[in-house]
């Protein structure tokens, strides 16, 4: 059983999960049948909610973890015990794979535009239906690893969904840096980040009817990419149709020229959004992460928090923003 941990100097909270360790791999050469593949269903756990085609063949599914960080049902009026060197919290919470696609070598990058479609519609689904067990989470984690240094164990294209009793730090850091802001601006950050960066013109990667991407001007990778709404839109749970529409073609735009570009990176995507129970209406605006695993962090930056970045984002928004526009 998984337990959270807080601790006490820093506050911040850590899954202690040994049964992770047991989840397969298949990032090796040798030759095993991948479970997510179509007619290896059967040793998984059940769907809990699949796309399928007029033969109903699945075409993306959701099914629980077998491995879960968090797994044990969450009790809303539970209590983190005090322990001589800190606060725990048994490991309640709910832990989701959407597997992508039936075949085993696609990427969000090379799949269709319709096929992404029905990806980012699960997406949705799943978020949705992990928020509504709140008070029980009180944030759910959408995000997706591609590699093995971005921490991905199966090749087979999939996203993981986590539903969590409590906030994450940086979550909590970013959401208080959006209402500070706001309380100083009177205004959302994202809204003004996304005005200045149209008229700069100098990182941004790709323009839609409703997204927008570009490079942070204080990017923390090589190639960092944010996909943000046009509209301001306080939560992923608030996504419209219409946006999820122009969301699947901006997204296999921009991660076709990504992969060509740097040669297929590992990478991790999240979709950045607040806590279920602390959402600034005015304030917050959420939006997707693309952050490729090109650096390994060294003891000045694990030291000092300071990042190097070897790769300033207006040369790389430079690059893929002609990439992007040459497909």
């Amino acid at each position: 059983m998984s337990e959270l941990r807080q601790d006490r100097l820093t506050h911040d909270w850590v899954i202690v999960s040994p049964e992770r360790a047991l989840r397969p791999h298949d990032t090796s050469n040798e030759a095993k049948p991948c479970p997510f593949c179509p007619g290896n269903e059967r040793p998984a756990p059940s769907a809990l909610e699949e796309i399928t085609d007029l033969n109903g063949r699945w075409l993306v599914r959701a099914v629980p973890n077998k491995f879960p960080l968090l797994a044990t049902p969450p009790d809303s009026g539970a209590l983190a015990s005090s322990m001589p060197t800190g606060r725990m919290l048994a490991g309640g919470g709910w832990h989701e794979v959407i597997i992508e696609s039936p075949a085993h070598g696609a990427t969000l990058g090379s799949m269709s535009v319709v096929q992404a479609r029905r990806v980012l519609d699960m997406y949705a689904r799943r978020y949705r239906a992990l928020a509504s067990r709140a008070p029980f989470v009180r944030q759910v984690v959408l995000f997706r690893n591609q590699g093995a240094r971005a921490g991905t164990s199966l090749v087979h294209p999939h996203a993981q969904i986590v539903a969590s009793p409590v906030v994450s730090p940086e979550t909590r850091h970013r959401v208080a840096v959006e209402i500070a802001y706001f309380d100083e601006h009177g205004c959302c950050a994202q809204c003004q980040t996304l005005e200045d960066e149209l008229v700069a013109q100098e990182r941004i990667v790709l323009e839609s009817p409703f997204f927008v991407t570009y490079a942070p001007y204080a990017s923390s990778n090589p190639y960092q990419l944010r996909i943000a709404p046009l509209r301001h839109c306080p939560s992923f749970l608030e996504v419209r149709e219409d946006e999820l529409d122009d969301l699947a073609d901006h997204l296999t735009r921009v991660l076709a020229a990504f992969l060509a570009q740097l040669d297929k990176p590992d990478y991790n995507l999240v979709v950045a959004t607040p806590p279920l129970d602390i959402i600034h209406r005015a304030a917050s605006h959420w939006y997707v992460e693309i952050l490729p695993r090109l650096q390994t962090p060294a003891g000045f930056e694990l030291g000092s928090r300071i990042v190097v970045n070897l790769k300033p984002p207006e040369e790389a928004a430079a690059q893929l923003r002609k990439a992007v526009a040459s497909n």
